[in-house]
C-alpha cells in the first residue's frame, strides 16, 4: 500500500473515531433523556459506526491485507481511547 494511501485510511480512521465518540454523545443525551451513559438506545450510534468503519475500510484497503486491517483497526480504537481519556480529565 502507498504512503498516499495509508495515510487517507489512518486519518478517515481517526476522524471516524472521534465522530464515533460524538455520536454516542449525541445518542446518549438527545435520545436517551437522563439515562444512565451505558444503555441500548446509545449503543446504537455504536453499530452505525462500526458499519461505516467496516464500509470505508473495505472501500479503502479490500479484505486481503490483513495488517492493514489491524493498522485501521489501532487507529480507530486509538482516537477512541483518546478522545475518553480526554473528555474524562476535562
Amino acid at each position: 500500500m502507498s504512503f498516499k494511501k495509508q495515510a487517507t485510511v489512518m486519518i478517515g480512521n481517526a476522524v471516524l473515531g472521534v465522530f464515533t465518540c460524538y455520536l454516542y454523545l449525541y445518542f446518549w443525551i438527545f435520545v436517551s433523556m437522563a439515562a444512565p451513559i451505558i444503555n441500548l438506545k446509545a449503543f446504537l450510534s455504536l453499530i452505525i459506526s462500526l458499519t461505516l468503519f467496516g464500509v470505508l475500510n473495505a472501500s479503502l484497503i479490500g479484505r486481503e491485507q490483513k495488517m492493514e486491517w489491524l493498522y485501521a483497526s489501532f487507529t480507530y480504537l486509538g482516537a477512541i481511547v483518546l478522545f475518553v481519556a480526554i473528555f474524562w480529565l476535562f
